[in-house]
């Protein structure tokens, strides 16, 4: 139990710290390279806000129970518990019209991932397509965007920071990813040891304690922008997420090794996720957002969820 007590608040703060470096100095040498600040805002941040899913995922040939929990969980919590509580603390309203392409397609992803469990397990050829699918998918966004100037992703603040010298910064670069694998690495020897100790499978671990954790970014992000009632904020950030989960995230896992699919997961978790996708959809579809009493049904959810995992 000592390695757990350990391990899970001192990975989690590796993960955390890395994170942040990771990003800042890959906005940072972006720009010194030229990159625009919308392939900037597309792909550093989404990479940003998933890189603790992305570095547990290299675990996947000792821990693939934790990795696959990790990936499922992350996207439920991210709906039922996210957009739940930030719902219930301001109403997310959204124009549909500008996401409802990346909307479709996290609804598509979350099938997709459930067709491919189906087959009783992830192997690199499904690895392949799920990481291909993911550069698609950054492509196209890319395209709409120079139709649709409201759909472009620019961070103002890039523009004006000095980015400071080139070499320095890759520094940062590698250094903050060897700790963010660090960081994966020990709080996933943690989580393993915490399900010994409570005799708890590892995939029960990866669905609740791993994917808070990893989720936790999310949460304070949409947290504070529901605050200051930047409602589009908060939807962008969890369908991108969701998104980046299913197709990056899993796709690199697959890639590092064999997942196989417990029955349980083909059961329940995979689709409490793909019915609370389609939820969140219709609803943005529907009503233009989520309003407290939605908030309230998705925090339901999810909490009578983790109620049955247990059980």
């Amino acid at each position: 139990m000592s390695l757990a007590l350990l391990g899970l608040p001192l990975g989690f703060i590796l993960l955390y710290y890395s994170s942040n470096w990771l990003v800042d100095s890959a906005k940072r040498t972006a720009l010194l390279l030229g990159v625009s600040p919308f392939v900037i805002g597309l792909t550093i941040v989404a990479f940003g806000s998933s890189s603790p899913e992305a570095a547990i995922a290299l675990m996947a040939r000792t821990s693939p129970d934790v990795v696959l929990g990790n990936i499922v969980g992350s996207n439920i919590a991210n709906i039922g518990l996210v957009i739940g509580l930030t719902a219930i603390i301001y109403p997310l309203a959204t124009r549909f019209d500008t996401v409802k392409f990346e909307a479709w397609v996290m609804l598509a992803a979350a099938l997709l991932l459930t067709l491919m469990a189906a087959s009783g397990a992830f192997d690199i050829l499904e690895g392949v397509l799920l990481l291909a699918l993911m550069t698609a998918f950054l492509l196209v966004v890319y395209r709409l965007s120079k139709k649709d100037p409201l759909r472009e992703v620019v961070d103002e603040t890039l523009i004006y920071e000095d980015p400071g010298r080139l070499a320095p910064n890759l520094a940062l670069l590698v250094v903050s990813l060897a700790l963010l694998v660090l960081g994966a690495q020990v709080f996933v020897l943690g989580a393993v040891e915490l399900a010994d100790a409570l005799q708890l499978p590892e995939l029960v671990i990866g669905l609740v304690v791993v994917a808070i954790g990893t989720s936790l970014p999310e949460l304070s992000i949409s947290l504070a922008a529901a605050w200051k009632r930047e409602t589009e904020i908060v939807l962008s950030n969890i369908i991108g997420s969701n998104i980046f989960n299913a197709l990056f995230v899993m796709g690199l896992a697959a890639i590092s090794a064999t997942i196989v699919v417990p029955a349980a997961m083909l059961r329940m978790d995979l689709l409490v996720m793909l019915g609370l996708s389609l939820i969140l959809l219709l609803l943005m579809r529907l009503r233009g957002g989520i309003s407290r009493r939605g908030g309230l049904v998705f925090a339901f959810i999810y909490f009578a969820y983790l109620l049955l995992l247990f059980v």
